[in-house]
């Protein structure tokens, strides 16, 4: 569990904002630095301005119960959160992040195969830690994984996470890594974040999506069967393929049986690439 007693607290902060680092769905997040006890930090910051973005409130309160529940240093930490009122009616909530000075993996340029490898692997890891949980991330996408300046890699955005045994009656994901299940049974669970890291391996290692149906009449339209990464990118592994591939199994019985055995396949991959852990390169060298 997280270690709520050395978290820095709204409470105690002076704050001041540095400068906006983006937008999200009915949210704006703020790099802030704590003037008083010193640190920087992202701040969601959710406005209430109608009955429409009260899902966004929940799912910001519901993001910081996720992170309390997990401890790991490839997902993105998540300090505390405050409801702000306004004649006794909630304005709005802020929720104080982890500050990653980076770039999110669809916002990387032609990344190197073997660098995706080893920072897969990371993943791998955290999505296992939050399996161990009872957390299933529900939402896995290149725009939700960072790689920082110095190499860290980290998942972030918990607020379509699904906690083990939590109602559950919406479908929930980005439709082009979404699995099969997801829309049809409203189903999220370990198989399905499997199906959603393959997709984004795919899309990472590709260029192209896994899921290649759109939306229509309500449903997740017609999926052709998907070309394999190896007639795409003719030098991937082929172990790294058919990992790939499995991850993508409309059967979620035919998917491996736990990211953990992602995992292994990876540092096999890894090891037959010759590389180790850390020669993963931070995004500033991405850059150059």
């Amino acid at each position: 569990m997280s270690n709520t007693a050395t978290q820095p607290k709204l409470s105690s902060m002076e704050y001041r904002v540095v400068r906006p680092l983006g937008n999200g769905a009915g949210s704006t997040i703020l790099l802030v630095s704590d003037d008083k006890q010193g640190g920087k930090y992202a701040l969601k910051v959710v406005k209430r301005l109608g009955a429409e973005d009260d899902v966004y409130i929940k799912q910001a309160i519901h993001e910081y119960d996720v992170a309390q529940k997990l401890n790991h240093k490839n997902l993105l930490r998540i300090f505390d959160y405050k409801v702000k009122k306004s004649w006794f009616k909630v304005a709005g909530v802020e929720l104080l992040m982890e500050y990653v000075e980076g770039r999110t993996l669809d916002e990387l340029e032609a990344p190197e195969r073997g660098q995706l490898v080893l920072l897969f692997i990371h993943v791998a890891s955290a999505l296992n830690h939050m399996h161990r949980r009872g957390v299933y991330h529900g939402d896995l996408k290149p725009g939700n994984i960072m790689l920082s300046r110095d190499g860290q890699v980290k998942v972030i955005d918990f607020g379509t996470a699904w906690i083990r045994g939590e109602d559950k009656n919406r479908v929930q994901g980005t439709l082009q890594y979404m699995a099969p299940e997801q829309v049809s049974e409203k189903v999220v669970n370990d198989r399905t974040d499997v199906y959603n890291f393959g997709a984004t391996m795919y899309r990472m290692f590709t260029g192209h999506y896994a899921n290649t149906g759109m939306p229509s009449d309500g449903s997740l339209g017609r999926r052709d069967r998907i070309t394999p990464p190896i007639s795409l990118v003719p030098n991937i592994p082929g172990t790294l393929n058919e990992t790939i591939m499995t991850c993508l199994e409309r059967n979620p019985d035919r998917r491996p049986a736990g990211v953990f055995e992602i995992k292994h396949q990876l540092v096999a991959v890894a090891r037959h690439l010759g590389l180790r852990s850390d020669d993963l390169r931070g995004s500033e060298d991405e850059e150059e």
